[in-house]
């Protein structure tokens, strides 16, 4: 790992950002998803509401995810939704991901959110148990700020960062 970094992701890293997104993605899930019709603008839209992050090995870029703020839960304050965490096939199994959803969880808590949401696509189940062990729990109330009318719906999850401080 003496060559793997981390880096902040803002709105000028979108063409990167939406070009390696999708090729984490491409044959991981269905096509119907919507990362497939995002664009480098709309990708930056979101880097600049929220931010992400970029795994690097030696400089190449191997991973990413991002997030944007969104309300909490009923009678909580502002919190924000995790999404696209992903890295290259070669990367996987190596608890990149662990890393890249920690960094988030950070931007975001130094902005002000008090806790995370993110959602677990139907055909990805078994992400559900990693993000469990990383201290998400269901919630059936999670509304999405990129909802998929083409897919089934995906399983909501989430972390109240005051519960874990």
């Amino acid at each position: 790992m003496s060559g793997i970094s981390l880096r902040s992701a803002g709105p000028a890293d979108s063409v990167l950002v939406e070009q390696l997104t999708r090729r984490i993605w491409t044959g991981r899930v269905s096509e119907e998803s919507t990362v497939f019709t995002e664009t480098p603008d709309y990708v930056a839209a979101q880097l600049q509401k929220g931010g992400g992050a970029i795994l690097l090995d030696d400089g190449v870029p191997i991973g990413s995810g991002r997030w944007v703020p969104v309300p909490g839960p009923i009678g909580q304050g502002a919190w924000m939704e995790i999404k696209r965490i992903g890295v290259l096939e070669a990367y996987r199994k190596r608890g990149f991901g662990e890393v890249i959803l920690k960094a988030l969880e950070q931007a975001g808590h130094d902005a002000g959110a008090e806790g995370a949401q993110l959602a677990v696509r139907h055909d990805q189940v078994r992400l559900v148990d990693f993000y469990a062990g990383l201290g998400y729990v269901l919630a059936d109330d999670v509304e999405l700020t990129t909802p998929n009318p083409r897919s089934p719906p995906p399983i909501g999850m989430r972390k109240d960062f005051r519960m874990n401080t």
